[in-house]
């Protein structure tokens, strides 16, 4: 942490002050993540690309297993794990926020050419009612969208939600294997 000291003098006394800057984290692909679930478990995540198709956002992949408290984080054994899930975010928040913090970084972020993304045109509405939607796009890292219309089982089963998503919901999926927008739209 940087700090900085400074004393105002007056007659009656000296007033002392003392600042507090964060030290900058600066985010590279490559870096890689912990993040502690309710102080029970901790899982790993590996910023891997940026994506021009979706606001140019942080494409993450999170790892499946779910580690001790206690565990001294190991690459090797990390990078090596299944990938649970693909997401966007916004790095910086969750950072701020202290939902995640950096632990390294590794040049492997696997193959990029086979992540696919999906996402409706018609999300929103229905007051919270689950609702179908034949508006649905897919797209890979940096490429156009293809509609598909109707989401079918292969494509859901083989794509990631593909919205720039909050860091408190990326903590829910990890916690609960799903975000709070995908129960309202199928």
């Amino acid at each position: 942490m940087y700090s900085a000291h400074y004393t105002l003098a007056s007659s009656a006394n000296t007033i002392s002050l003392i600042t507090m800057f964060k030290k900058r984290i600066i985010t590279r692909i490559g870096d890689i993540f912990c993040i502690e679930i309710d102080n029970e478990y901790k899982c790993y995540f590996q910023y891997i690309a940026k994506d021009m198709s979706q606001l140019n956002s942080s494409v993450i992949r999170v790892f499946k297993r779910h580690y001790p408290m206690d565990y001294e984080y190991d690459e090797q054994e990390v990078l090596n794990d299944e990938v649970n899930f693909y997401a966007h975010t916004i790095l910086r928040i969750g950072i701020d926020n202290g939902t995640w913090y950096k632990l390294g970084k590794s040049k492997e972020v696997g193959d990029l050419t086979k992540i696919l993304f999906r996402f409706s045109s018609d999300l929103g509405g229905g007051g919270g009612v689950k609702r179908k939607s034949y508006n649905w796009y897919v797209w890979k890292l940096n490429e156009e969208y293809i509609h598909i219309g109707e989401l079918t089982d292969d494509f859901k089963n083989k794509s990631d939600f593909g919205l720039v998503i909050q860091y408190c919901d990326v903590f829910n999926k990890i916690k609960n294997g799903f975000y709070k927008l995908e129960t309202i739209l199928s």
